[in-house]
């Protein structure tokens, strides 16, 4: 291939991965608006690295140690039988606030949420519903 095509091809690359991002972006704006004050932080990253691509108020450290803990699960649920891993888990912290994370292909998203800002009702009916559409949609512009 010439160099000038080589080229091309990786700056169309480029602006395809930057759309992607603005569409991952979207996601945690969208759920922004479905939660309100009740989201204190939100990240997206790749499963197969624990590396985080998009964010709000968020800390990569927590993508990366999530993404074990998903492993973990999975790897927990086969050993002892239990039919797999969902697309989403939930963990209750103790002061009140839980984790969401949302599985989606190789991608996921945790969210941490404090329910003295918002409903379970509404994280559960409103805000995992619409986030599991959006972030389908937006992964699907990702390599997989």
């Amino acid at each position: 291939m010439p160099w000038g095509r080589r080229i091309l091809n990786n700056i169309e690359r480029v602006m395809n991965m930057s759309e992607a991002i603005d569409s991952l972006n979207h996601v945690i704006e969208e759920l922004k608006s479905d939660l309100d004050k009740g989201l204190l932080g939100s990240g997206i990253w790749n499963a197969k690295d624990g590396q985080q691509i998009a964010h709000y108020q968020a800390r990569a450290k927590a993508a990366a140690l999530f993404n074990e803990v998903t492993r973990m699960l999975k790897k927990t649920l086969s050993g002892s039988e239990f039919p797999g891993l969902g697309s989403y888990y939930l963990v209750h912290l103790d002061n009140g606030n839980v984790v969401i994370v949302v599985r989606c292909g190789d991608y996921q998203l945790g969210a941490l949420v404090d329910l003295s800002e918002t409903t379970m009702g509404i994280l559960m009916s409103v805000a995992l519903p619409n986030l599991q559409q959006n972030l389908k949609e937006a992964t699907s512009k990702l390599p997989q």
